[in-house]
Parts: C-alpha cells; sequence; structure tokens
C-alpha cells in the first residue's frame, strides 16, 4: 500500500500525469473512461499542473490508489511506477491489526452501508470535534464500506486511531438499531468493540440514538434569463440547517430546452450526497425557480429526467416537486407580506385547516387587479384556480404576474393538460 501522506509521492504522481496527459483533453478522457467522472467538475484550474494537482487532491485518500493503479495499468513502464512504489508500504505504525479490520469489516451487510456512513461521520464529530465535511471538503460522497474502512485505517495511525474505530462501532451500533429495530448483527459488533477498548484502555460510551432526525432535502434550482438562455444555480438544502449543502455542482447557462440534462446530473450527485449526511430520506424535492414567462409551462411532463442507468424517466412521475416564481426573489415588499402569510400556514394544526384558508377562484379575472383584491378581501392564504390558464400569451402573463404580486405563499391552477401536478408559486 502505497504512502500518500508522503507529498513527494504526490507530487511525482501529479508530474507523470502531466507528462502523460499533455492536454487537459487528453486528461479529461483518462478521468472520464477509469473513474467515470467529469475532470471540470472534480478538477478545474487554469492550466494543466494546477488541473493535475486539484485532480489529485480531490481523490486523496479515498481514490487515489484507484486513480493510481488506472495510470499504472495504461503505463505500465512509466518510471515513475519504480520512484513512488520504493520503500512506499506504509510504516507499521497503526494501532490495530489487519486482522482487527478484517474481523470488523467481516460482521458488516451490505444494507449497513449508510447506517455506517453515518456512524463515520458521528464518531469523527465525537472525536476530533469537528465535521469530517468541514474539515476535509473536497472529498467525495462516501458510497461503500471500502471507503470508510480506508479512512478508519488511514487515522489508526495517529494516537486517536483506536478511539475513533471504538467510538465508529458504538454509532454503528446504535444506528443499525435505529434503523431496524433489532439486535441484527450488534452482539458480534459489540463483543469487537468491547475487545478493541479494552486492549488500548478507551472508556466505553453508549451513544443515545439521534430521534431528531427527520428532515427533508430540497434541491433547489433558480433559473435567471439572460438572453435567449438562462442562467441555472443549483443549491441544495437540508431542512434545520442555515447553509445549503456542497454537492459538486457550480451554475451553468444554457438553453432551457437543455436544463432536464444538466438536472438529471445534479440529481444523482444530490442524493449521493444525502447518504453521508442525516437527512433519513435520501430523495430530494426539486424546487425549480423560474421566472413568469416560464410558469405556464407543464414541466411534469416535458422536462424528461435520465436515471442512473442513463434511461429516459417523465419528470412529473419521478419525484417530488414545487414550481416558483423566481420574480418574486428579489423583491423585498413582495417578500415581506409572504413571511407574515406564512406564519397564518404554519400556525395550523393540520393542512386541512390551512388548505380551507385557500381562495377559490372559478374562473380568470377579465380585468387587471381583479384577482389581486379578491385574494386579500378574503384574506386568503393560498389561491385556487379552477380555471384553465388564458389562451391568450398577454392575458395569461398578466394573470400570472397578478398572483406573483398578490404575495399569497401558494397558489395552484388547472391547466390544458389533464392530470398534472399543481404548480406552486
Amino acid at each position: 500500500m502505497i504512502d500518500w501522506e508522503d507529498s513527494s509521492k504526490r507530487k511525482a504522481f501529479r508530474e507523470a500525469l502531466q507528462q502523460v496527459y499533455s492536454s487537459a483533453a487528453e486528461l479529461r478522457l483518462f478521468v472520464d473512461e477509469e473513474l467515470g467522472e467529469n475532470l471540470e467538475v472534480v478538477a478545474s484550474g487554469d492550466n494543466l499542473k494546477v488541473i493535475s494537482y486539484n485532480l489529485i487532491v480531490w481523490a486523496f485518500p479515498i481514490r487515489i490508489n484507484e486513480l493510481y493503479t488506472a495510470f499504472k495499468n495504461e503505463n505500465p513502464n512509466h518510471s515513475v511506477i519504480q520512484k513512488i512504489e520504493q520503500q512506499s508500504l506504509i510504516p507499521q505504525s497503526s494501532n490495530l491489526s489487519q486482522a482487527d479490520w478484517n474481523d470488523l469489516f467481516g460482521q458488516f451487510l451490505p444494507d449497513d452501508v449508510a447506517d455506517a456512513q453515518r456512524a463515520f461521520f458521528h464518531s469523527y464529530q465525537s472525536v476530533f470535534g469537528n465535521s469530517f465535511r468541514d474539515v476535509r471538503p473536497e472529498y467525495p460522497s462516501l458510497t461503500t464500506l471500502e471507503q470508510i474502512r480506508e479512512l478508519l485505517e488511514l487515522n489508526d495511525r495517529s494516537k486517536n486511531g483506536p478511539v475513533l474505530a471504538v467510538r465508529f462501532v458504538e454509532f454503528t451500533i446504535v444506528e443499525i438499531q435505529r434503523s431496524h429495530d433489532s439486535n441484527r448483527g450488534v452482539m458480534a459488533l459489540q463483543s469487537w468493540c468491547d475487545r478493541i477498548a479494552q486492549q488500548f484502555g478507551i472508556p466505553a460510551r453508549v451513544p443515545e440514538p439521534d430521534r431528531s432526525r427527520s428532515c427533508h432535502a430540497y434541491l433547489l434550482i433558480v433559473l435567471e434569463e439572460i438572453g435567449a438562455d438562462v442562467n441555472v444555480y443549483p443549491e441544495l438544502h437540508i431542512t434545520g440547517l442555515e447553509t445549503p449543502i456542497q454537492f459538486g455542482a457550480t451554475p451553468i447557462t444554457c438553453p432551457i430546452a437543455k436544463v432536464a440534462d444538466q438536472l438529471s446530473k445534479w440529481i444523482l450527485q444530490a442524493e449521493n450526497i444525502l447518504v453521508d449526511e442525516t437527512c433519513d430520506d435520501s430523495e430530494v424535492t426539486l424546487e425549480v425557480f423560474l421566472p413568469c414567462q416560464y410558469l405556464e409551462e407543464d414541466i411534469a411532463t416535458t422536462w424528461i429526467l435520465r436515471d442512473k442507468r442513463d434511461d429516459e424517466i417523465e419528470f412529473g412521475t419521478y419525484r417530488r416537486f414545487l414550481v416558483r416564481s423566481s420574480d418574486r426573489m428579489h423583491d423585498r415588499q413582495i417578500q415581506k407580506a409572504l413571511n407574515l402569510t406564512w406564519k397564518k400556514l404554519e400556525n395550523s394544526e393540520r393542512a386541512g385547516s390551512a388548505c380551507s384558508q385557500f381562495h377559490r377562484q372559478a374562473d380568470c379575472p377579465d380585468k387587471k387587479g381583479v384577482l389581486g383584491a379578491r385574494i386579500k378581501d378574503h384574506s386568503a392564504t393560498g389561491l385556487k384556480l379552477l380555471a384553465p390558464l388564458p389562451t391568450d400569451r398577454d392575458k395569461r402573463t398578466g394573470l400570472l404576474n397578478e398572483i406573483i404580486d398578490s404575495a399569497i405563499p401558494i397558489a395552484l391552477w388547472t391547466s390544458a393538460t389533464a392530470d398534472v401536478d399543481p404548480h406552486v408559486l
């Protein structure tokens, strides 16, 4: 096993990448075919030296062996291989033996991956006092037991290694019991934990089950017109957390017809990240913020996504989604009114009472301002527009603008297309 903690070996590998793949295009091809990753996403930069460096930073330590093995397979006679591998075995300063690690990870089942991932993040926070993702934000999502084992073994070279191992198993037991509501497999895990704790004099702790992790994840997609194209801004939010979660997505500019293609990639990226977070539900709800002129589009059936197998799937039947108006986002007066009305909805004891406060509009008003006046008169917290949207584009845009300016938090309307999911402003 190569000691990638040695910066000289990482530097030699980086220089070899630059030498063999003499352009960003060649390196991009290598990374795509061997790792299945987009180089521009995982390691951007102004020149090949910076890109190669950022690629190794991204890969270290979880995927650097995979990257190196792919390079070695393509370039078996390169001089850097002997340079990197000579005296490169990790010094035998680890606290736990390979037999210990084999014994531990031999007890895991495939279904334990999500529990082990959460346990690793909890245990890292407990031992080091910092979030693992804050300390190493460049890490990709942890998606396998092998990645978790490698991180534990790397940390085992430090004095806190055995403590992290013990805390990891303690949290894993709690997570398995919480998820499965049984003692499946925990007796063997407990025995391993007790043995290692006694061997290194580590006091046992019993973590309290985290019962307050019920939360939802929202992938916010904001479209902003720029000529014939749109700027598309992605953010991943989890209820209860103030700041967005980083998930490797960056804003793009493209025709609106291409937005769904990009969404497919971002959805997969976001849901991979959720496995590492404290969210029980690993499916994101999409919140799409559209400029007014696009609000009447039936994106439920016209936006076609692709799943992880690259098969086409219909947007509306594939996942939960909301459509909102991006025009409201920068209007401070509307935002203030919205905040006040949302409090009414939040104070409603149940969903039925909230929906009962909607104003039911059976037909589209002929004159501008009529709809807004009716909504205000009824002190409505939402609008249920039962009539189809006007076929005339100017009238349709005027109606949508009136709904936006009315500052009601929820508006539902019918569509000429039958059985379409409600639109939410």
